[in-house]
């Protein structure tokens, strides 16, 4: 997926603006501090549904009644945006798409959102935002005890935004990374953000979860029954055989214990005595028909779940097909204008006329397919309404038989003259009290699963989470990353006596480490210098592995705020130095210039790579002839330019 920026606009009440395009690969805004360079960077994050506003407070967002972006996503373009937090409501936002960046949205006007409703941001904006980007996860849960929630574009912003005070930091490599449940988060999600998995993946993994976890209760009941002494499962069988007796049946011999108490728990009704019948026949009647419903209506539920997933991405297939079949008949199509009789030679206009309707019609039909463009939707939702109708289900057939149990437990009914019929149900009861207490602990809510089922279920489920062979994602991604990082360390201002550069960034909970002579951590590096080359190298290198992998949710771009601060601390401007300070300049100026060849450079080989130009955009207050090409602003406080 390729999402870069193509342009931030602010708008105030009056609809006066202000805005700044940007392209693909590098865009430098440079210029004086105090002139709105950083808050850019904020305003992006603004309009990526930060739950609040860190746009700075004063000149910016006196004047803006309106903050906008526009994203462009492959070939159209998701215009988001969200009132001014001063008088504003920061709850909603608005939200439109494009396929054309003609002069009306190049120059685009406040009353473009007149036409507009805003609507709410958490579970509509937002949500409509990030589907068409191809994220849909509703649950990013992977075990039954965490609660991580919906996968969110928020999830990515990590991996896009290096602020000033985090550009050369030697603590922190990651905006938001502070928050620890964020950082978690992040962690956690970052198999999907990458592409390696769908919500497939996550269902899959809770389901194996959820079945080792009845399969050990199991095997921990089938473990205590056989401890069990022999005499009582002798009373057990005893008692089966009694009741089978009654009813005119037999009892197989040497049955294991499992499958007695199979047969305990579904004892077969006596048939149904139509004389002298009494009201607790009547009602346990009654109540053993409801609940072979309740199961009748849990297998239809089992069924509809299993039809979702077999389903799942057939839509999607579809749709290409008839792109693919489209585009093999369209020559076929253009070569048949013209369609003359073999007899006569004459032109047929009927014959011609419908194959220009048929293929006006193609033409149409493409487009709306193309629009579909990445939309996804997660059928989580679905399945979990499924399975929430099946645990209530579950709940009545659970009171159903307790209703059966009490009822059959009423000696003193017995014994007062039910028929025979109700007695033969009382012994039935009986049977079931002992297993129930003959067991004790097997508290039965593997839902009647034996332990053969349940292996071959997790077999199953098991081999389907298999292919997605997220190990060797992570490896590989590993391996991806180090190549990158060593690479364009080597080509920054890092120390000569930490050489040869070996850096490590470890997937599984996002340390950074180089390896000279032992492990060496980020703030034992030394200088701003190495900072800064270990935050860029890191941050290139994650930008070179999201292009690689084109089912990755992560926007394709990165905005670097004030790099060259490392070597500018105070100002980029020579006259402004002081003595000591401006003898340096040439030589910091020479490794200012370096960044941004680099930058070029690696954009350049992204774009070699994978077919696309990424976006870099530099906030930055150092400014030279040798990288004028990329600027496009450089503002002079002293002239009175700025954003505002």
């Amino acid at each position: 997926m390729k999402l870069i920026i193509k342009q931030i606009a602010i708008f105030k009440e009056s609809g006066e603006k202000r805005h700044i395009e940007f392209n693909d690969g590098l865009n430098i805004i440079t210029g004086d501090s105090k002139t709105g360079k950083s808050a850019l960077i904020e305003i992006v994050d603004y309009c990526l549904f930060s739950s609040r506003s860190s746009i700075p407070k004063g000149k910016i967002t006196n004047y803006a009644s309106l903050f906008v972006v526009i994203y462009q996503l492959e070939d159209h373009y998701l215009i988001v945006g969200r009132p001014s937090p001063e008088g504003g409501n920061i709850n909603e936002a608005y939200f439109s798409l494009e396929f054309e960046y003609d002069d009306n949205l190049k120059d685009l006007q406040y009353e473009y959102f007149n036409e507009i409703s805003a609507k709410p941001i958490k579970g509509d904006v937002q949500t409509d935002f990030e589907r068409h980007i191809g994220l849909s996860i509703e649950k990013l849960d992977t075990e039954n005890e965490k609660k991580l929630g919906k996968l969110s574009i928020r999830d990515a912003v990590s991996f896009l935004f290096q602020h000033q005070n985090l550009i050369a930091n030697k603590h922190a490599l990651f905006y938001r990374f502070d928050d620890f449940n964020k950082r978690k988060r992040i962690i956690e999600a970052f198999p999907v953000l990458f592409g390696s998995v769908d919500e497939n993946y996550y269902e899959l993994t809770r389901k194996v979860k959820e079945l080792e976890t009845k399969i050990k209760a199991e095997k921990k009941i089938i473990q205590t029954l056989r401890g069990r002494k022999e005499d009582e499962i002798k009373n057990l069988r005893d008692l089966i055989q009694l009741y089978y007796s009654m009813l005119g049946k037999t009892l197989e011999d040497d049955l294991s214990l499992p499958e007695l108490k199979k047969i305990s728990i579904n004892l077969p009704l006596p048939p149904i005595i139509i004389d002298n019948q009494s009201k607790l026949f009547k009602d346990l009647n009654e109540f053993q028909k409801q609940l072979n419903e309740k199961y009748s209506e849990r297998a239809e539920i089992e069924k509809a779940i299993n039809s979702i997933y077999d389903n799942d991405g057939e839509s999607l297939d579809y749709v290409k097909e008839l792109v693919k079949i489209h585009s093999k008949q369209n020559d076929e199509i253009e070569n048949h204008k013209d369609i003359n009789c073999p007899l006569c030679n004459n032109n047929v206009a009927e014959i011609n006329n419908n194959i220009s309707t048929l293929h006006s019609s193609r033409q149409k039909l493409l487009e709306e397919l193309k629009k579909l463009g990445t939309y996804s939707k997660d059928n989580t939702e679905i399945v979990s309404r499924f399975r929430k109708k099946k645990k209530e289900i579950n709940k009545e057939i659970n009171k159903l038989s307790k209703y059966i149990s009490r009822l059959t437990a009423q000696n003193k009914a017995i014994k007062e003259g039910l028929n025979n019929r109700e007695k033969l149900i009382f012994h039935r009861g009986v049977i079931q009290n002992t297993i129930e207490n003959f067991l004790k602990n097997n508290s039965l809510k593997v839902e009647n699963s034996d332990l053969n089922e349940l292996l071959s279920e997790l077999k199953i489920n098991k081999e389907s989470l298999a292919k997605y062979d997220i190990e060797t994602f992570y490896r590989n991604s590993e391996v991806h990353l180090k190549g990158n990082m060593d690479r364009i360390a080597n080509k920054l201002d890092f120390e000569k006596e930490l050489k040869p550069i070996d850096f490590n960034f470890n997937l599984s909970d996002f340390s950074f480490y180089h390896e000279n002579k032992g492990k060496i951590r980020l703030d034992e590096m030394g200088s701003g210098a190495n900072w800064l080359a270990c935050h860029l190298s890191i941050f290139l290198s994650f930008l070179h592995l999201n292009c690689a992998n084109e089912k990755s949710v992560i926007p394709t771009f990165l905005i670097l705020d004030q790099p060259s601060q490392v070597y500018f601390p105070k100002t980029a401007n020579k006259q402004e130095l002081e003595d000591e300070e401006a003898e340096e300049y040439d030589e910091n100026i020479e490794q200012v210039k370096n960044l941004f060849r680099v930058m070029n450079e690696e954009i350049d080989l992204i774009e070699k790579n994978s077919g696309f130009r990424p976006q870099i955009i530099v906030l930055e207050h150092a400014n030279d002839d040798d990288f004028s090409e990329f600027i496009l602003r450089d503002w002079d406080k002293r002239k009175g330019q700025g954003l505002i």
